[in-house]
């Protein structure tokens, strides 16, 4: 796949990924404006976040990721007839396990809940026990639209999958606006109305892939084998994928739970926060792991080694050069980015200084954030899920550690640092087993072209610093102006010094993205 392709693949699934995103933060500003900071949103968060850890394991996780390379090598190596067949066979498997893990969410709700957040009051606990009987049936929606997608993806088709998510923003938003419009003023009824509205969007995130993988040639029937050679490598891969996302999702586990002993609003503040910083990640982060996979794939499977350095060159560059200025906006522009969409309803100034103090620390490591999702399929492209699993427990100790420690002087702020601190070293702990495992994998100008881009934007910056003192706006209206001129300003500017000290595919990246998003 050329670097033309593959950018094309990138600004696909980044236009369709920002298009979701762009949902998924009127859901957030909807949620803020009925709920801020109070206890009944951590509740709903704290609720939401069950099924969602398991959804990084049988969704978009562990499965995708055992999942797609076979798929492929199936594809490529013997029929399109037996591709299918696997498809089928996984999804019908996958959703008989779905249902059933679903089922025991519901039953086990007072349990897990008092297990994973024990910091909670009485009545804080029972709200979020009723939310996560509601909410946990959505683990069967997503898993299973999650494996659709992870099929359309390989046979190039991104567009539609990327913005499959936007149903459940829309099914979010729905369940809450309109019991309010109908004169609906409890918080208790309406925050189980948004619950009711998640499990609506996931239902309709199954149904709008169906269309797609119809044209393909997909003939939907159950089959429950569960076993043969194709399985079977999936088993082997899998499990230990499952094993290591597992233990990365410890990560988020931890966080939650110290963060239920901290002052209330503190998850929320830290969801809101993370939300921010996985706006871009989304965007582009995310986009860039999920079109590299597949094509990782191939180049493995036809032992393309060059083009497969070249590539993974090119989505490191162009992630860095997106992304390093990106951080650099949102950490000095955050607390005016926080108030234009947030500060309204029950979201106060005390919300927006803690959401602010959670993005801040999130936003220093969004690059390494972004360049692990593209540097871990890697290692999944040659069948090696092992490798991810060990680091990933590794990654775990340091992260709770850190969590724990940094917790008692920066309280929520502590939590979100310590995630960064974590992401950086283990980004360049893949870079390291990386060169040692395939050393036909080169990174040859990387770091250079990386250094570079960090000095340019710590120039900008203190840019951004100076600017932002001239002028105090008196409304919101004027503050979105002052932001957006000042974003404008400051990426022009790393364009411009960017080609001026020949930063490698500083223009190359933006321009595609920019024409992708211009044609969508």
């Amino acid at each position: 796949m050329s670097k033309n392709r593959l950018a094309k693949n990138i600004g696909i699934m980044s236009t369709s990924v920002f298009l979701s995103r762009i949902l998924g933060l009127l859901r957030d500003q909807v949620m803020a404006y009925f709920f801020g900071t109070t206890f009944y949103n951590d509740a709903f968060n704290a609720a939401f976040n069950l099924p969602n850890l398991l959804r990084r394991l049988f969704g978009e996780g562990a499965l995708s990721a055992a999942f797609v390379p076979i798929y492929n090598e199936i594809g490529v190596t013997r029929s399109k007839e037996e591709q299918y067949k696997f498809a089928l066979n996984v999804m019908s498997l996958l959703s008989a396990f779905l249902l059933i893990l679903s089922g025991l969410g519901v039953l086990l709700a007072p349990i897990l809940i008092r297990l994973f957040f024990p910091g909670f009051d009485e009545g804080t606990s029972i709200v979020t026990i009723s939310l996560t009987r509601i909410l946990f049936p959505y683990l069967f929606c997503i898993g299973l639209s999650s494996t659709m997608i992870a099929i359309l993806n390989s046979h190039d088709k991104f567009f539609m999958t990327g913005l499959s998510s936007g149903l459940l923003n829309i099914g979010w938003m729905a369940f809450l606006i309109i019991p309010k419009l109908m004169g609906v003023e409890s918080t208790y009824q309406l925050v189980h109305y948004a619950a009711l509205g998640v499990l609506t969007g996931g239902i309709l995130q199954i149904l709008i892939n169906l269309p797609f993988l119809a044209n393909l040639g997909y003939r939907f029937k159950l089959s429950l084998k569960v076993t043969g050679e194709a399985l079977t490598a999936l088993w082997k891969r899998f499990i230990p994928g499952v094993i290591g996302i597992g233990v990365r999702q410890l990560n988020l586990i931890a966080d939650n739970l110290m963060a239920s002993f901290l002052q209330t609003g503190s998850i929320t503040a830290l969801m809101f926060g993370n939300r921010l910083m996985q706006l871009p990640l989304g965007i582009f982060g995310i986009a860039t792991g999920t079109a590299v996979l597949p094509m990782f794939s191939r180049y493995v499977v036809e032992e393309k080694w060059k083009e497969l350095s070249d590539s993974l060159r090119f989505a490191i560059l162009s992630l860095a050069n997106i992304m390093i200025p990106i951080s650099v906006i949102m950490i000095g522009l955050g607390e005016d980015i926080i108030t234009i969409l947030f500060k309204r309803g029950e979201f106060g100034i005390q919300a927006v200084d803690m959401t602010y103090f959670a993005l801040m620390f999130y936003c220093l490591g969004l690059l390494f954030f972004s360049l692990n999702q593209t540097l871990i399929p890697l290692f999944y492209a040659n069948k090696d899920t092992k490798t991810p699993v060990i680091l990933a427990s590794v990654m775990v100790a340091v992260n709770i550690s850190l969590n724990y420690v940094l917790m008692q002087f920066l309280g929520h702020g502590g939590l979100a640092l310590s995630t960064t601190i974590t992401a950086i070293i283990n980004t360049f702990t893949l870079i390291i087993l990386i060169r040692k495992r395939y050393p036909v994998i080169k990174f040859k100008g990387i770091a250079f072209n990386i250094f570079k881009a960090i000095g340019l934007s710590g120039f900008l910056f203190v840019l951004i610093n100076y600017l932002n003192g001239l002028y105090e706006p008196e409304n919101q209206i004027l503050l979105f102006v002052k932001v957006g001129i000042i974003s404008s300003i400051v990426m022009g500017l790393y364009i411009l010094i960017a080609s001026i000290i020949k930063i490698d595919y500083a223009n190359y990246a933006i321009k595609k993205v920019w024409q992708r998003f211009r044609k969508n």
